[in-house]
């Protein structure tokens, strides 16, 4: 999985939560905002592509595209 896969699936799963009137996020806002809530610790292992997901867009400083 590259960077930019990573921070699709990242945001996707972070556009299903209700942000109320909020517009839904854009890639970097996504980014952004699981570096603010989450260090790799807090990544929960369930072996699936959300996993390195997370992990991936966490060890990095690279934003998307």
């Amino acid at each position: 999985m590259d960077f930019q896969e990573a921070a699709a699936i990242v945001t996707a799963d972070q556009n299903q939560n209700d942000w109320g009137d909020e517009s839904p996020m854009t890639q970097a806002e996504a980014v952004e905002h699981v570096r603010n809530i989450m260090t790799l610790e807090d990544v929960v292992d369930y072996g699936d592509e959300n996993t390195e997901a997370y992990r991936l867009v966490l060890s990095t400083s690279q934003l998307p595209e």
